[in-house]
C-alpha cells in the first residue's frame, strides 16, 4: 500500500522503500515474475543476473535452495520499511544501473542492481542456510 501511494504521487523520484520481514519470501510477493517496488527482484531473475554480471559458473551451479537464501538479505527480526533518499539508492546500485535483462528465452525486462544482487546471492549461498537462520533467530530473540 505504501509503495503504491509513493509511486502514485511521484514520491519515488525522491524516496525509495526497502521492505523487511522475519518471514520474507520473494516467491509470495506479487507480481511473482516482475519487479515489485521495494522488494528483491523475482527469484527467477537471479540466474540471468548472475550470468549478465559474469558469474556464469555460479549461475549454472548454484541450486534453487542456494538462490532461495537471497531472501535473507530482507529478513529482519521485525517488519520494517527502510525509507531511503534516491541518491542513497543510486549509491548502492548505481545511478545508471538499469539494463536489459533476458529473463527467459526471448523475454527481456528492465532490471537494476545486477552487481549488488549477484554479489549478495553468492555471499549468502556461501554462508549457508543454517548460519543465516541462526543469525536471524538470534536477532529475533534479542528483540523479544
Amino acid at each position: 500500500l505504501i509503495s503504491r501511494y509513493l509511486v502514485l504521487f511521484r514520491g519515488d523520484d525522491v524516496f525509495g522503500l526497502v521492505h523487511f520481514h522475519p518471514a520474507y519470501d520473494r516467491t509470495t510477493i506479487e507480481p511473482l515474475d516482475k519487479p515489485a517496488y521495494g522488494h528483491l527482484p523475482p527469484r527467477d531473475w537471479l540466474r540471468p543476473m548472475l550470468k549478465l554480471n559474469g558469474n556464469t559458473d555460479e549461475a549454472e551451479n548454484m541450486t534453487d535452495e542456494d538462490l532461495a537464501l537471497n531472501d535473507y538479505q530482507r529478513k529482519a527480526p521485525f517488519t520494517a520499511i527502510n525509507i531511503l533518499r534516491v541518491n542513497q539508492l543510486n549509491a548502492a546500485s548505481g545511478a545508471k544501473s538499469i539494463v536489459d535483462l533476458e529473463v527467459a528465452e526471448g523475454v527481456t525486462e528492465k532490471a537494476s542492481g545486477i552487481n549488488t544482487y549477484s554479489r549478495n546471492a553468492i555471499r549468502l549461498a556461501g554462508v549457508g542456510k543454517d548460519a543465516l537462520e541462526a543469525g536471524l533467530q538470534a536477532d529475533i530473540a534479542m528483540n523479544e
